[in-house]
């Protein structure tokens, strides 16, 4: 059984050929890439991490997910403050309501697949190219830089905008139902918030809900600012893994003491890298 040492050993690099981005293969498939993710808001890579690589992956996982910080909190789409200045049913104002774990990225050791991953330049300059981003950089924050969402049976996050433009996600183990995420692509622009099709989607009355296919293993590109997003109730007895890679346009990047709080439970950690 190979060690993965070398992260690329984990990445089915005949699919995804993102060893050297100068060849015209992995050219091809960047522009593949960032094609999809332009038109639809979203980029689900299947099989980006080969078998074998998330079945260990996995298995580190189910080690760390007792040490999750369980988020169970209220909270408006926008993840702001209920704004009274709006009628109650308008989504300003209109609470949801969602529950789910966090195990922070100071509980993960740094020889952890995850990690190495993580730390692979490799990957986040493939993540700069479908982005068009000229660069990258990891988040600074020791506790957010690397996370692994934990949901357990019951637990879900409701619909929600993102504050951040885009996100990283890799599926590290699916739940036996229920856990899906679904999406509304470019339901708000940046000139128009679009607060009645807001509306219609979280009152269950909008059709154009996507899905974005998570099998384990899927590696997936999001750009959750303008598309309304959630991830569904876990149902049976397996958590729903999934990790989460933090890159960022600006170095130096680290959360403040409330946002530490508010996500891991406390503000300092628990070994500084």
């Amino acid at each position: 059984m190979t060690d993965y040492e070398n992260p690329t050993a984990m990445i089915d690099l005949e699919r995804y050929p993102i060893a050297d981005l100068d060849a015209p293969d992995a050219r091809v498939l960047i522009e593949g890439c960032r094609a999809s993710l332009e038109a639809d808001g979203a980029l689900s890579m299947p099989g980006f991490i080969r078998p074998e690589a998330v079945e260990a992956i996995a298995a580190e996982a189910r080690e760390l997910a007792p040490l999750a910080f369980e988020i169970a909190t209220e909270h408006t789409c926008y993840f702001e403050p209920a704004d009274e200045g709006f009628p109650e049913d308008h989504p300003r104002r209109r609470m949801l309501f969602s529950r789910k774990g966090g195990v922070a990225n100071d509980q993960i050791d740094e020889t952890a697949l995850l990690n190495r991953l993580y730390q692979w330049d490799g990957l986040m300059a493939f993540v700069a190219a479908v982005l068009g981003e000229d660069r990258l950089y990891r988040h600074a924050d020791s506790m957010a830089a690397l996370n692994i969402n934990v949901f357990e049976p019951g637990q879900s996050l409701d619909w929600h905008f993102d504050r951040a433009d885009f996100s990283v996600t890799l599926s590290i183990e699916t739940a036996k139902g229920g856990g899906m995420f679904e999406y509304v692509p470019g339901l708000r622009a940046p000139d128009d918030e679009n607060y009645d099709g807001v509306a219609e989607v979280i009152e269950g009355a909008a059709g154009d809900i996507q899905l974005l296919p998570f099998d384990a293993g899927t590696l997936a590109l999001f750009r959750g600012h303008y598309a309304l997003h959630r991830v569904t109730p876990v149902i049976g007895q397996r958590a729903r893994l999934a990790a989460v890679f933090s890159y960022v346009r600006e170095p130096d990047v680290i959360f403040t003491p409330y946002a530490r709080k508010l996500f891991y439970g406390r503000e300092e950690s628990a070994t500084p890298r």
